[in-house]
């Protein structure tokens, strides 16, 4: 089949690469160069790295418009796919394709809905998520599902090996889905409504620890290790954290929230204000990333 192929994030890229082999990618949309690093060096996306390694002609419109959809007309492709793009798509170019739009979500639809459902499914502590493809509409993440896998969560991953183990399972998933596309056989499942629910691009303020709950941290750390990365102070000094871990029976009845309670062991042991946090990869301010045992010896 002829394939137009919308993506940008790492996320992306296993998905585009495969269905490379199976299909003619006739093109690939992602977004223009952006500033990143310490010097703000202008830095195409992963899916355009990817792209033009492969020899797909690649493209970064910065406007979904008219024009766009008219030279993607031209195409004439049989399907369009997106995959981590971070646009929604206007329906003007959702009906140019022959067979229909599809959609990759990191999630199993309708719950998490938006930017960030890796995220959420390890803050909330699930032991399972999944991939859904679903044909695209109009609305974010709200169109019919056509397939979908479950995916187990390990009690120690963090937020960059579900996310790696989480596109690669979409890249098969995209494939399978394709196939069944060609041979005229791909299904349509209405989400239900009333069981959806959403997530939210992380915010500055959503990356301080707030030690309510141990349990709970240490999920937060998961969530968002190893970027961004959650961080508290210790010490008087600000830490970002890698991996944590609860301590039984250390919780300490007149001890504040943040306060230190050890610095033996594995790392400082962090009160919160149910149970204790055990820090056991951080990274320091001004520092490389070190094993808490480390780290507490320099505050000794």
């Amino acid at each position: 089949m002829r394939v137009i192929f919308f993506g940008s994030s790492a996320f992306a890229v296993p998905s585009l690469l495969e269905i490379g082999r199976a299909h003619d990618v006739i093109a690939v949309y992602t977004q223009a160069d952006r500033p990143a690093g310490r010097g703000l060096k202008l830095t195409p996306t992963p899916v355009r790295i990817a792209a033009a390694g492969a020899g797909m002609p690649v493209f970064t419109p910065e406007k979904l418009d008219a024009v766009l959809c008219e030279a993607a007309a031209v195409l004439a492709p049989d399907v369009l796919v997106t995959a981590s793009y971070g646009k929604i798509l206007p329906r003007a170019l959702l009906n140019v394709p022959a067979l229909g739009a599809l959609n990759v979500h990191p999630s199993l639809l309708p719950q998490y809905r938006g930017a960030t459902p890796i995220q959420a499914a390890l803050r909330d502590g699930l032991s399972a998520t999944g991939v859904s493809i679903i044909w695209m509409s109009e609305r974010m993440d709200a169109g019919d599902i056509a397939l979908a896998e479950t995916v187990a969560i390990n009690p120690d991953d963090d937020f960059e090996s579900l996310h790696d183990r989480l596109a690669q399972v979409s890249a098969g998933l995209l494939r399978s889905a394709l196939g069944a596309l060609a041979a005229g056989t791909l299904g349509r499942v209405a989400q239900d409504e009333t069981k959806a629910t959403f997530t939210r691009p992380i915010a500055k303020d959503d990356l301080r620890l707030a030690l309510d709950d141990a349990s709970r941290s240490v999920n937060v750390v998961r969530s968002l290790s190893p970027k961004p990365g959650a961080w508290l102070e210790v010490g008087g000094q600000r830490v970002k954290v890698l991996q944590a871990r609860t301590e039984d029976g250390a919780h300490d009845a007149l001890a504040a929230p943040g306060d230190l309670l050890s610095l033996d062991g594995d790392g400082p042991l962090i009160a919160c204000r149910s149970g204790a946090l055990r820090l056991l990869r951080v990274v320091p301010a001004g520092k490389p990333p070190m094993r808490g045992a480390d780290f507490a010896r320099s505050l000794r």
